[in-house]
C-alpha cells in the first residue's frame, strides 16, 4: 500500500481527489487554508458548522465562504447558524440515527456519493471510478474520549476498505489535527512518501519548503503487532510492539520515502511542519 500524505499541502501538482470533513473541534486554520484550495467538497459534521462559521466570521466571510453541506443529527449546530446557512442555500441533512456519530454519518454519505463527487469536481457528466480520499480536520483535539472515537472510526473504516475490492469508492483517510497528520497503515508493506521533511541531510532549504517535521510515531491499536521499518533513524526488524510494552514514539524520518511492514494495522502519525500547525 502506498501513501502520499503531504500531496495535499504541495503546490506542484493537483492532489488525488479528496473530501474535507470539519468536526466539532478547534480548526487548524493554517492547514485548512491550504486544504480547502483543492478539496472536492467540504462537509461540516453537525457542530463542526459552528466552528466553520466562527472561523469565517473572524475574517468577515461568513456569507461568502460556505461549506458544501452539513450532516448530523443536528443537536449541536446553533439554531441561528443553521438558519444562516439554510438562507444561503447550504444543504443541511438531518440523520437522527443515535447509533452512529456525526463523523460516521459524514463517512457514510461520502462512501455513497464518492464517484459523483469526483466527477463533479472534474466537470464530467459520468460518475468517476477514481477513489475519493478523505481528510478529517480536527480529529484529535478536545476531549480525549472523542479523540479515541475518531481513531476507532478511522480504524473501522480502514478495516472495511481492506475487505472490499480494488474498486472501493473511498480511498485513504487522514486525520489532520493541530500539529499532526495521522492515518491507519494496513497489514502488509506500506510505502509512505515524506518529501520536504525538516531533517538532517535534507536538500530542501527554507522553512517555506517544508511539509513535515522529522518526528513520527507508530502505535499498535488492536493488540500486539510486529513491525519492520526502513528510512527512519531507528529502524527495526520484526519488532514486537503493544500497549503496555514497547511502542515506537518520537522516531525520526531519514528519507524521502519510508517503509513500514506490519502483520496487523497500526496507527501512523507524522508531525506537520510549523507553518501548517494551528496557531495558539
Amino acid at each position: 500500500m502506498e501513501w502520499d500524505p503531504t500531496q495535499y499541502f504541495r503546490a506542484d501538482d493537483p492532489p488525488t481527489p479528496f473530501a474535507l470533513v470539519i468536526l466539532n473541534q478547534p480548526i487548524n486554520e493554517k492547514a485548512f487554508s491550504v486544504l480547502r484550495e483543492h478539496s472536492c467538497i467540504t462537509i461540516c459534521a453537525d457542530g463542526g458548522a459552528n466552528r466553520y462559521y466562527e472561523m469565517m466570521r473572524r475574517h468577515g466571510r461568513e456569507s461568502l465562504d460556505l461549506p458544501s453541506l452539513i450532516i448530523g443529527d443536528l443537536d449541536s449546530i446553533h439554531p441561528e447558524i443553521r438558519t444562516h446557512y439554510d438562507n444561503l442555500g447550504v444543504p443541511v441533512i438531518e440523520d437522527p440515527d443515535q447509533y452512529s456519530t456525526d463523523f460516521t454519518k459524514c463517512l457514510t454519505y461520502l462512501h455513497s456519493h464518492a464517484h459523483e463527487i469526483v466527477a463533479k469536481k472534474s466537470g464530467s457528466r459520468r460518475p468517476s471510478q477514481q477513489p475519493l480520499n478523505i481528510i478529517i480536520l480536527g480529529g484529535l483535539g478536545g476531549r480525549v474520549d472523542q479523540a479515541f472515537s475518531q481513531i476507532h472510526h478511522l480504524y473501522m473504516m480502514t478495516q472495511q476498505q481492506q475487505q472490499e475490492s480494488s474498486s472501493a469508492l473511498v480511498g485513504h483517510l487522514y486525520l489532520v489535527s493541530e500539529e499532526s497528520i495521522t492515518f491507519i497503515l494496513r497489514s502488509g508493506k506500506n510505502i509512505i512518501r515524506t518529501p520536504g521533511t525538516n531533517r538532517p541531510g535534507s536538500t530542501v532549504v527554507g522553512t517555506e519548503s517544508h511539509f513535515l517535521e522529522e518526528n513520527v510515531g507508530i502505535i499498535p491499536l488492536s493488540g500486539p503487532a510486529s513491525i519492520t521499518t526502513a528510512g527512519f533513524e531507528w529502524d527495526v526488524a520484526d519488532w514486537s510492539t503493544e500497549i503496555g510494552g514497547q511502542i515506537s514514539t518520537s522516531n525520526h524520518i531519514r528519507a524521502d520515502v519510508v517503509e513500514v511492514a506490519s502483520r496487523t494495522p497500526v496507527l501512523f502519525t507524522l508531525e506537520l511542519a510549523s507553518r501548517f500547525k494551528r496557531a495558539r
